[in-house]
């Protein structure tokens, strides 16, 4: 059933063919995901600092602002004759040493702080200092209910606070009643020198600009950019809940490429976090491709190659190959009376020349072999005549005749004898 030219030859060229193009597509199908994952790292990588960039823009912007700001609050202060250690007094429900500043004391007194932010804006705060706590006596900082945040404390769990308790100045991004703020810290002295509070300024971080380029920094279908500090998350696109980039950004099962650019002035991290698997299936949907491709152009060239190989060839020789070494074996060993099947619709093929030879050397045996019959008959007949007309008479001459006649009546039966061994 498979015995033909078309299974022993030409079809395992053709799969030879598909085989080796499809590999050729598996192998350049690997380098391609290789490069998809390369290509998308770098659109990650791009985003991140492109979210770096706006953020570092802006924090460097707040930064300079905040630091007027403290420069006119204490310019305020030092104007005024400085700060002293007052009484105690109850804010709010809490009894702390009021801050006396050209002899005014400034426990809900608030024509500082509002002069400040009257002029650039932010809010400021006065904190006096009662053993470890920082408690606010003077403020504009409003709390959810739109009052005055007077007698609230800062924050113990906040960088600030840690800088602060070691009489250290803090700038940067602290959570101020549930929300963020880019802020200035600075130890409040007396004119004695005791550290008796703290002088803060700050603006509320609602920046528009990071906001919006946190929105467009979609990384594959789910990952995202955010801005984190070591307690919470500070900025996040709308798609994904502060709850779920914690959780993400956590990485517990490893499932996700988590990348962090901390800046440290600000004590915050700008995080980038994609999953993994979305990122193999951004390669494996070009390589897929790419393979797909790969066996389809193998397939349609194996056929193309099987066609062309199976008429070309085939029609060249007019049969199969195997068909016509037979024949012409059986022709060299002298058997012309073989019968050469021709295709009629292809005259000029192999089978057809070979039939036309095989028709030509029948013809020249039959030609010689009448043509020899003739001459050794004709021989025979001379001998006869010669015997007859010389009788007794042996000159050398006629010897001479005799023998080339017989001579060619010798060459005569050999040739008939070859011509003998063709079958006709």
């Amino acid at each position: 059933m498979f015995s033909g030219f078309k299974f022993q030859v030409v079809l395992p060229v053709a799969v030879i063919t598909l085989v080796l193009i499809s590999l050729s597509a598996i192998g350049f199908s690997v380098w391609a995901m290789q490069h998809e994952q390369t290509l998308v790292r770098q659109q990650v990588a791009d985003k991140q600092n492109s979210i770096q960039g706006v953020f570092v823009t802006t924090a460097t912007l707040m930064q300079d602002r905040t630091r007027a700001s403290m420069a006119l609050l204490k310019e305020q202060i030092s104007a005024r004759g400085g700060a002293d250690r007052g009484a105690a007094v109850t804010v709010a429900d809490k009894t702390v040493n009021d801050i006396v500043i050209g002899g005014k004391g400034q426990a809900g007194n608030f024509d500082i702080v509002d002069y400040v932010t009257r002029l650039n804006k932010g809010t400021a705060t006065i904190f006096s200092k009662d053993g470890d706590r920082f408690v606010r006596i003077a403020t504009n900082v409003l709390k959810d209910d739109g009052n005055r945040a007077v007698g609230t404390e800062l924050n113990k769990t906040t960088p600030a606070y840690a800088a602060l308790k070691g009489e250290d100045a803090f700038y940067g991004v602290v959570d101020i009643l549930g929300n963020p703020y880019f802020t200035g810290y600075e130890p409040l002295l007396a004119r004695n020198g005791e550290f008796i509070g703290i002088a803060y300024v700050g603006y509320k971080a609602e920046l528009p600009v990071l906001s919006q380029a946190l929105e467009q920094s979609h990384l594959l279908k789910s990952g995202f950019v955010a801005v984190v500090d070591s307690h919470k998350v500070r900025y996040s696109p709308s798609w994904v809940s502060a709850e779920q980039v914690q959780r993400l950004i956590d990485n517990t099962d490893g499932s996700w490429v988590i990348n962090r650019s901390p800046l440290p002035e600000w004590g915050l991290t700008i995080v980038s976090a994609y999953p993994m698997a979305e990122l193999r299936a951004e390669g494996r949907t070009v390589g897929y491709g790419i393979v797909l491709a790969g066996v389809v152009l193998g397939a349609v060239i194996s056929m193309t190659l099987f066609f062309l190989l199976d008429r070309q060839v085939l029609h060249l020789l007019g049969g199969e190959p195997r068909i016509a070494a037979q024949y012409m074996k059986k022709i060299a060993e002298g058997d012309l009376a073989v019968e050469i099947a021709v295709d009629r619709e292809q005259p000029d093929s192999l089978m057809a020349s070979l039939k036309v030879m095989q028709l030509k050397l029948k013809n020249l045996v039959l030609a010689v072999r009448g043509g020899a019959a003739e001459v050794s008959a004709q021989s025979h007949k001379f001998e006869a005549a010669y015997a007859t007309l010389q009788g007794p008479r042996k000159d050398a001459s006629s010897q001479e005749l005799l023998r080339q006649v017989k001579g060619v009546s010798h060459t005569l039966t050999l040739l008939e004898k070859s011509i003998g061994r063709f079958r006709l």
